[in-house]
């Protein structure tokens, strides 16, 4: 299971290869994502930092893995795929896309360079899992897996998926995405000429709920917010091995959180406990949660969304009001297979809001108002309007004329 870390610059770089060196880890374990701000999400690296960097790695020989994440319109796609044209992709070791138009372009043009495709915000079933892998085929290194996804679904991913998985364990969870421009109009006399390519950031506060200090950051791709949680896996690292993961990532980009890259890196290589370094949470900008990786409750909550009072309920249940003409007439709709109705008999109307009607059949006729004796599945029956019956009001036979 790999370690995956960010460097901005040459700096963070230089520390990271530094602490590699010390430690004496096997950089065949290790990969550094780097980028520049035309293509990454969240960099501030210009083109000559980004430079910088590979020409600097050519001594320290750390694995790099160019980030192309943007999602470009495209007139700025195409300005992308000349920037790509122009770097040297021979020094890394893959490159990281989201963009389907980029990945298909990588694939096309440089059959040659290994992809790792991000699906964070994309796939997150088996089946679609399946079918990004077998288009990549031999040129896939890795699947960037949603945060979204349990300790089960990851486990059965990893053993039924030929590709290799990757997933974040540290940093933040981005909620929202606008290519639009949201902070840098409340902010306009606090920017600067010099400050046009740096990362615009704020806190956001919901007007519909009490939640408050949202992570914001606005840059030339647009505007992102992200989670008031952050995510935190630390302490399941040598669980997550056991899964068969082939790489886990550390996002140490945000809140001075690059200050831990030691500690994170002493964690992943197992040399402390976890236990022995409370700092990394307890002195952390926002609380950390663990995210979906014990169980994913998303669904929770649909039995509670869906008004159990207009569904079907037992076996006496005879379809649903579709219409409702005041003083006129309501519609009938009969859904059942094996119930019918017919003159004489009796049912139950039971409304969305929970009021329940009795009525006698004394009259049904069909949609051109024509009399009938009685109907069955699919069929529309119009019946005398009952006051205080609206539509998706569900019907049961209550007796059978004898």
């Amino acid at each position: 299971m790999k370690f995956i870390t960010y460097a901005d610059n040459l700096a963070q770089l230089t520390k990271l290869n530094d602490l590699i060196v010390a430690k004496n880890v096997d950089v065949n374990n290790v990969e550094v994502i780097v980028g520049t701000s035309a293509i990454s999400r969240y960099s501030e690296a210009s083109v000559a930092d980004l430079e910088a960097m590979v020409n600097a790695n050519s001594k320290f020989k750390l694995p790099l893995v160019l980030e192309w994440d943007v999602l470009a319109q495209e007139t700025l796609f195409q300005k992308n795929v000349e920037l790509i044209a122009r770097l040297p992709l021979h020094e890394f070791k893959a490159i990281r896309v989201q963009d389907p138009g980029a990945l298909n372009l990588v694939k096309e043009k440089y059959s040659w360079l290994k992809v790792q495709l991000i699906l964070e915000n994309g796939n997150h079933n088996y089946v679609g899992l399946t079918r990004w892998s077998e288009f990549l085929g031999d040129q896939l290194d890795r699947l960037v897996l949603s945060n979204e996804l349990s300790r089960e679904h990851l486990r059965s991913y990893a053993t039924e998926l030929k590709s290799g998985l990757e997933v974040l364990v540290y940093g933040r969870i981005l909620l929202f995405y606008s290519p639009r421009l949201l902070l840098s109009p409340l902010k306009k006399e606090e920017l600067e000429k010099s400050l046009v390519n740096k990362n615009i950031e704020a806190f956001g506060t919901s007007e519909e709920s009490p939640h408050a200090g949202f992570p914001l950051i606005e840059n030339r791709h647009g505007t992102f917010m992200f989670n008031v949680k952050d995510l935190y896996l630390l302490d399941h690292l040598e669980e997550l091995k056991t899964l068969n993961l082939a790489a886990v990532r550390f996002d140490l980009r945000f809140d001075e959180s690059f200050n831990h890259l030691e500690k994170v890196l002493d964690l992943y290589l197992g040399s402390i406990a976890h236990e022995s370094i409370p700092e990394i949470r307890s002195n952390h900008a926002r609380p950390m949660i663990k995210g979906f990786y014990n169980i994913n409750k998303t669904d929770v909550l649909f039995t509670k969304l869906k008004n159990k009072r207009i569904q079907r309920m037992d076996d006496n249940y005879v379809g649903e009001i579709v219409d409702v003409e005041r003083d006129q007439q309501i519609a009938l709709v009969v859904k059942s297979k094996t119930i019918s109705i017919k003159l004489g008999d009796e049912i139950q109307l039971v409304t969305p809001e929970g009021k329940t009607k009795t009525m006698g059949l004394k009259s049904l006729l069909d949609t051109s108002k024509t009399a009938m004796s009685s109907a069955s599945t699919n069929e529309i029956v119009l019946l005398p309007f009952i006051s205080g019956v609206v539509a998706k009001t569900q019907v049961y036979l209550i007796s059978k004329d004898s």
